[in-house]
């Protein structure tokens, strides 16, 4: 045990010492951070605020439009209760050189429900939005307040949305938020499969690089092939969780900054366009408000934290090991790297597969292929996670794919440790899934 733990803090300390590693470490969330908000500041900054014309002839908005509280309003609108007849006009007349953009409202949209814009300069795609939706909002009332004889208030509290509230006939004691729950399992099951994928293949290049530069053959003289197998796995998980740690206190901490200081108009509720409309219906204060409290309930109370955090660790901590042994199996079997790519795709397969069962589970929580594939050991550290997010899972399927989860571990363990055993000190011969059964079954 006390080799085991040498072999452990040896492929710990010589991969976090190095260079890369604390370079890749550092830089990588701060990059990944500057880029987002990079591109958000950019936005911004592009996205300037036009001057629209709009020639309404009928005075079908009588001249205002519905403008929403946030300060940056991606467009303000100016009237002309004339015809602009073409676009040639509104490029070329004087008197429309100060507008960015032309609205053209006449007798023809009505009918063909076609209403054209011309612009001088490409616009934003929210910008485009923006105008659309407000236009449309506007026309929709002059139509309904004139056929309908009834006032604008009138009309707006007609148009407001139904809540629609989907409750689990065994759980009525609030709405149906598994699309967000699923949502959140997906993000964490995302990360677990990047981790598994990655660190494996660390695991397996470790073993080659050992085999090649003839090191195996010292070490293997101290210390037995299985002990040096599980140090060489579990010493690369640690580099993992370490640098996987690091880089969500260097997000969040680098995300708090940027968000406070740089962006502090984004967190100001008066710069959030949730009064926007949706498909020209307005979104009232009250329904901001709802909405904003759904989200705040969905984050405190209705995530099960605890049993969604353990879930994660079993699953990360199970899945990681699971997989590597079997690529530790790998790099023993082959002289190069170049020799794995047969070998890697039937390992993958599952992962990619799992991927795939659980983007489908957001939109099918109750899927049956999506219970079965979370109990196999292969599939479930993605799989199982999605469906724990959601609720979805009884209590003995849980029991179950965790213990196939980490039985299977020991099964492919013993297995790989076999395969390592002898083909770790192998060299210039490609081994044939006959030897390999040989190596499995020699004592």
């Amino acid at each position: 045990m006390n080799k085991l733990g040498l072999i452990i803090a040896r492929e710990y300390t010589t991969r976090v010492r190095k260079k890369s590693f604390l370079i890749l470490t550092i830089l990588a969330p701060l990059v990944i951070v500057g880029f987002i908000f990079g591109a958000m500041w950019l936005s911004l900054k592009e996205d300037k605020q036009i001057k629209v014309l709009v020639a309404d002839p009928g005075h079908w908005c009588g001249n205002e439009i519905y403008q929403d509280t946030i300060n940056k309003k991606p467009a303000i609108f100016y009237f002309y209760n004339n015809y602009v007849a073409t676009a040639q006009e509104f490029m070329e007349n004087p008197k429309f050189k100060k507008f960015d953009m032309l609205v053209m409202l006449n007798e023809k949209v009505p009918a063909n429900r076609k209403v054209p814009v011309v612009f001088r300069t490409q616009p934003s795609l929210n910008t485009k939005t923006y105008v659309q939706n407000r236009i449309e909002t506007r026309i929709r009332e002059y139509f309904a307040l004139k056929e309908n004889n009834i006032t604008k208030k009138q009309y707006r509290k007609i148009q407001q949305p139904f809540n629609f509230q989907f409750i689990n006939g065994e759980d009525p004691s609030g709405e149906d938020i598994t699309p967000l729950k699923a949502t959140l399992g997906f993000a964490l099951a995302v990360i677990i499969y990047m981790f598994i994928f990655i660190y494996s293949m660390q695991v397996m290049r470790g073993v080659i690089e050992e085999k090649t530069n003839r090191v195996i053959e010292v070490i293997i003289s101290s210390v037995k092939p299985f002990q040096l197998m599980m140090g060489k796995i579990l010493g690369i998980g640690l580099v993992g969780l370490t640098q996987f740690l690091i880089w969500i206190i260097i997000a969040a901490i680098s995300l708090f900054l940027i968000r406070t200081f740089v962006f502090q108009d984004i967190i100001s509720p008066q710069n959030w366009d949730t009064q926007a409309m949706t498909d020209g219906i307005i979104q009232t204060k009250t329904e901001t408000i709802r909405q904003t409290s759904q989200v705040a309930e969905f984050i405190f109370t209705l995530i099960d934290w605890p049993l969604l955090i353990s879930s994660f660790l079993f699953y990360f901590i199970g899945g990681f090991l699971l997989y590597s042994s079997i690529f530790a199996a790998i790099g023993a079997m082959v002289d190069s790297e170049t020799d794995t790519q047969q070998l890697i795709l039937p390992v993958t397969m599952p992962l990619i597969l799992s991927y795939i069962v659980a983007t489908t589970l957001i939109t099918n929580p109750d899927s049956q292929i999506g219970t079965i594939f979370s109990i196999i050991p292969f599939t479930s550290p993605i799989v199982m996670l999605v469906k724990v997010s959601m609720g979805t899972v009884q209590l003995y399927q849980y029991i179950i794919s965790i213990l196939l989860l980490f039985a299977t571990f020991i099964g492919i363990t013993w297995v790989a440790a076999k395969i390592y055993r002898t083909g770790i000190l192998m060299y210039g011969k490609k081994a044939t899934f006959k030897e390999i059964l040989k190596w499995i079954k020699y004592k």
